[in-house]
């Protein structure tokens, strides 16, 4: 019979698609990772993968058995989650844009440390493409963003919508509202390929037949509120962490031929039962990300 470790080096080596990258994962060297694969192979009596360069092709064996095996893994951790009474502990990484981050992490790593002190959180903040990858490299074991993957091996939980506004600093002399024309002419500051912001806004303007010019792109959101502050352009930001700078007059909202977005925010996360420690993280996101606290 196979035996949860060949079955675990399997489905990681499946889903990473190759030994090194699974190896790596499991925290065992690639010798190791090898030999149990080669054991499942003998048991069952097929060849799992072909060798590809420094990829590992899955064969239709592989395929064939891949559900099975996930299934079984995924009953083994909820029988430990079952018998196991202990706080949740141990070290969990994921994933949340430079928005989250601004907003909503540091209530949760709040919240973790008052009630699992035991789980220690590694954050890695990246635009949501890079995040995505994250995840299907396993890497991550959630990920917080404006995008829901359509991928068979993620799941996306909505848990919020943010309101966005167009902003300009008043050294633009920026007008109350623009039509569609003017706003076609208007510079946009924006964030650059791999956002899920960008590809959402693009969507939202093709949908409502906008033109928007973008002047400028940038990786970061914190750098293009601060050319937006410095007077070098207008972009969509959030509205509630920069309700402030309105308020003071630092900046200032332009109208537009339609209402602004409200865009939705996402846990996404792979579909294996997560460990105790991840679904506390987990629990925590959709319990504390208020929507309230996103919208106008």
């Amino acid at each position: 019979m196979p035996t949860f470790k060949q079955l675990e080096a399997f489905v990681w080596a499946v889903r990473l698609r190759g030994f090194a990258q699974a190896a790596q994962h499991l925290h065992i060297t690639q010798s190791t990772l090898s030999k149990r694969i080669a054991e499942l192979e003998s048991t069952l009596g097929d060849t799992l993968f072909i060798r590809a360069g420094t990829r590992a092709v899955p064969t239709a064996a592989a395929q064939d058995i891949q559900a099975s095996a996930e299934q079984l893994l995924s009953l083994r951790e909820r029988l430990r989650q079952r018998v196991d009474v202990r706080p949740p502990s141990g070290r969990v990484a994921f994933g949340v844009t430079e928005l989250v981050a601004s907003t909503w992490l540091p209530g949760w790593v709040a919240h973790m440390r008052q009630a699992y002190p035991g789980v220690e959180l590694e954050p890695y903040v990246d635009v949501s493409c890079a995040l995505i990858e994250r995840l299907r490299a396993g890497q991550i074991a959630l990920a917080v963003l404006p995008l829901s993957p359509v991928d068979d091996t993620l799941a996306s939980e909505e848990i919020a919508q943010v309101s966005f506004a167009l902003m300009a600093s008043p050294a633009l002399s920026p007008p109350p509202r623009l039509d569609n024309d003017a706003l076609a002419r208007w510079p946009i500051l924006a964030q650059s390929g791999g956002s899920g912001l960008t590809e959402r806004f693009d969507a939202w303007a093709l949908t409502h037949g906008l033109t928007l010019q973008r002047s400028l792109a940038s990786n970061s959101l914190v750098a293009i509120s601060e050319l937006v502050l410095a007077g070098l352009g207008a972009a969509f930001l959030p509205v509630e962490p920069y309700r402030e700078h309105l308020a003071q007059g630092r900046l200032r909202r332009i109208e537009g031929p339609v209402p602004w977005p409200r865009l939705p925010y996402f846990v996404v996360a792979c579909r294996q039962t997560p460990s105790r420690a991840v679904q506390a993280l987990h629990d925590t996101v959709t319990r504390n990300c208020r929507p309230s606290n996103a919208a106008e």
